[in-house]
């Protein structure tokens, strides 16, 4: 394999704790905001939304999930 193997498996390492890592942080702020808070869709169809979509998934949650006010 070589340095170059080496590079992209470290590469490819890197980006994939990145994905849990955000993923894990959305699914966490997730779990956190009730119900009453959450708009367009309930907490299972937001959760696989994230989970399936990387990247626009947890970025629709962040900016569409939450009711208005949520990050200010």
């Amino acid at each position: 394999m070589g340095d170059h193997g080496t590079l992209v498996l470290i590469t490819a390492a890197a980006i994939l704790s990145l994905v849990v890592w955000f993923d894990r942080r959305c699914l966490a702020d997730l779990a956190q905001t009730s119900d009453h808070q959450l708009r367009y869709f309930d907490r299972s169809t937001w959760a696989l939304i994230i989970v399936l979509s990387f990247p626009v998934g947890p970025m629709l949650y962040l900016m569409y999930g939450k009711g208005p006010g949520r990050y200010r």
